[in-house]
């Protein structure tokens, strides 16, 4: 019976696209502040689905948005 060591193989990382979560998700997060995650759930849209920089870039912008 050959050993663990043989059997495991050395897999090549390949570029892959970048990980997405739901708007459900992004507001479960610990990650975001109670404010941005309240911002999230105003400007995600719900069948959407978003990369981490993404949701951050949306609230970004809206804090930057001039008042009028």
């Amino acid at each position: 019976m050959p050993s663990n060591e043989q059997q495991d193989e050395t897999v090549q990382a390949t570029p892959s696209e970048p990980v997405r979560y739901g708007k459900a998700q992004f507001l479960a997060s610990s990650r975001f502040t109670p404010a941005e995650r309240d911002l999230m759930s105003a400007l995600l849209k719900d069948n959407n689905h978003y990369t981490a920089a993404e949701a951050e870039q949306a609230v970004q912008s809206y804090l930057r948005k001039e008042v009028k």
